[in-house]
């Protein structure tokens, strides 16, 4: 019997809420801690619809590009030498360098049409290493170039999580927006908040916020800025304290979404407890919604004048541009092979 005849209006429905399309959102990922690609070491992430390869180079600079060697398939993550500023595959030694050129092949034949990697943008601050997902940054990374490292202090960390997180980012990040959520599960109460769309990329909200109950984890006054649909970059105070952070969720595919920090604060004896709260207060908020996320069921949404903010976040979601691992290389393999201009 034919699926389609058998599935229902609101199925049907379901899944074109859900289903955005492969590949994942033109959007810049954290992907990993600055600290765990030293110098010389290559490591390898899910990103999307494939895989990555992040290596650095000896002149300290990290690069990612897709993963598999374009001569039979070997994963470069896995056994691949860093070489110089380049990366060799571990099966033939085929070698990669800038941009994902394919730029050595030992046995003397000459390199192939379409062997090159597809590279990623990638830029590093404050302890994490970003990718843009896509063939040019759309937007600029989401950072803090006034950070001053003799008055401010930072940490960067990967969440930690009770189970896997299987949504796309963006509906994590409908989150933000999302004003009774944050009152009735994290006990959050945002007093007038003020939004603004900036442009396609960039959407901004002043929280002036409460932790009410038992929670203990104070006052917020904060501008958030949220760029493309997975990151929050936020200015603020906490309990009277400097508070700011970007945190940056990533399509893992199978592996799941990952959420980085990277968390500011005023250099002084009371940095450290104060990161070590922020942190935890962070974690927490995170385990708290994976169950609720992961088990949700998305359909012809019932909103109501309180998810004012959140509709406009989720209808820019479902338009905002995607692609995939593969069309990158694809692509970047098609500029390799057509003439340089006169």
């Amino acid at each position: 019997m034919n699926d389609v005849n058998t599935t229902t209006r609101e199925a049907r429905r379901r899944e074109m809420v859900t289903d955005l399309g492969p590949g994942a959102h033109e959007c810049w990922y954290p992907v990993a801690l600055s600290a765990d690609v030293p110098v010389g070491k290559s490591v390898g992430f899910n990103l999307g619809d494939g895989k990555i390869v992040i290596f650095r180079g000896e002149d300290g600079v990290a690069r990612a590009m897709t993963a598999y060697c374009r001569h039979m398939g070997a994963d470069l993550s896995v056994g691949g030498d860093v070489i110089g500023n380049a990366i060799r595959c571990p099966y033939h030694h085929w070698s990669f360098g800038e941009g994902g050129r394919c730029v050595s092949v030992p046995s003397g034949d000459e390199i192939p049409r379409g062997s090159n990697l597809g590279n990623l943008h990638t830029e590093e601050a404050l302890g994490l290493i970003w990718v843009f997902f896509g063939e040019e940054p759309r937007y600029e990374l989401p950072t803090f170039d006034d950070f001053d490292p003799e008055t401010q202090t930072y940490r960067a960390f990967e969440i930690e999580m009770r189970e896997k997180l299987m949504v796309e980012p963006w509906v994590f990040t409908t989150n933000i927006f999302d004003i009774v959520h944050n009152l009735v599960v994290h006990g959050l109460e945002i007093k007038n908040p003020e939004i603004e769309e900036i442009s396609p990329y960039r959407r901004s909200m002043v929280w002036d916020a409460e932790h009410s109950g038992d929670r203990e984890t104070g006052s917020m006054l904060t501008r958030i800025n949220v760029y493309g649909t997975n990151c929050a970059h936020k200015r603020g105070v906490m309990d009277g304290r400097q508070k700011w952070y970007v945190a940056g969720l990533t399509p893992g595919g199978r592996d799941g979404t990952r959420i980085f920090f990277s968390i500011i604060t005023s250099k002084d004896d009371e940095a450290e407890a104060f990161l070590n709260r922020a942190q935890a207060m962070h974690n927490r908020f995170v385990n708290e919604d994976i169950p609720i996320l992961n088990n949700m069921r998305f359909g012809d949404l019932h909103l109501v004048g309180a998810d004012k903010a959140m509709a406009r976040f989720i209808r820019a979601a479902r338009s905002y541009p995607r692609t995939t691992l593969d069309a990158i290389e694809t692509a970047a393999n098609a500029r390799a092979a057509s003439p340089e201009p006169a």
